[in-house]
């Protein structure tokens, strides 16, 4: 179903369409501009994810072709401490390229049955992965280093926190294993402190099986 608190609405189903999945929603009555319009969806299954792509502009050969034809991109070239070389092709191309490319969009909403009320009493475990591979090297750690300070001191009280690096496997833990308090979050900022981008090669595929194979 839907509904809206701000104007009147219409919906009809699409006289052309081939089955009941799709409802064409209008304005009834004529639309003022003098307030935002506000439509609220009720899905049928609320707590099932659901999937949303919007195609892009271009398919990605063509996409390819277009940012190797321009030159409004920084193209890097580091060696990590093996001698290998390596290559972050494409950088601050992201605002030019979000009309190409296509975007998923999931919406995921858990039920929230048997979850007591009281949100302080709930628990909670909070992993925290970090990329130290080389090519995190110099601002780029010290920034998530930053970022990960900022949530790390904005954890709700009781939240099991743990931190895990990661560079072509997994590196090193810190495993608190007890709610967040002044001895955790002092453990994990020494933790946090002592990272350094000194690992070869990026296998976050293989970090995101670890961490999700945890219990």
């Amino acid at each position: 179903g839907l509904e809206s608190p701000s104007h009147a609405l219409r919906a009809d189903a699409d006289p052309w369409a081939s089955s009941a999945t799709t409802t064409c929603v209008t304005l009834a009555e004529p639309h003022r501009y003098d307030r935002d319009l506000e439509i609220i969806l009720y899905p049928c299954e609320p707590h099932h994810p659901h999937l949303v792509m919007e195609d892009g502009t271009m398919t990605y050969p063509e996409y390819e072709a277009h940012v190797r034809s321009r030159r409004d991109y920084v193209r890097i070239a580091r060696k990590d401490s093996s001698g290998e070389r390596q290559v972050v092709f494409v950088q601050k191309r992201f605002h030019k390229d979000i009309f190409p490319n296509p975007v998923l969009m999931l919406n995921f909403c858990p039920a929230a049955e048997g979850i007591p009320g009281d949100l302080q009493s709930v628990t909670r475990e909070v992993l925290f992965l970090v990329d130290r591979s080389s090519t995190m090297s110099g601002p780029d750690l010290d920034k998530v280093k930053e970022a990960l300070l900022v949530a790390l001191k904005s954890l709700p009280s009781g939240t099991l926190l743990n931190i895990a690096s990661f560079g072509a496997d997994m590196g090193e833990r810190c495993k608190t294993g007890s709610p967040c308090g002044q001895e955790t979050l002092r453990r994990a900022c020494e933790h946090l402190g002592g990272l350094r981008a000194d690992t070869s090669g990026t296998n976050l595929l293989a970090a995101l099986g670890w961490a999700l194979a945890q219990p």
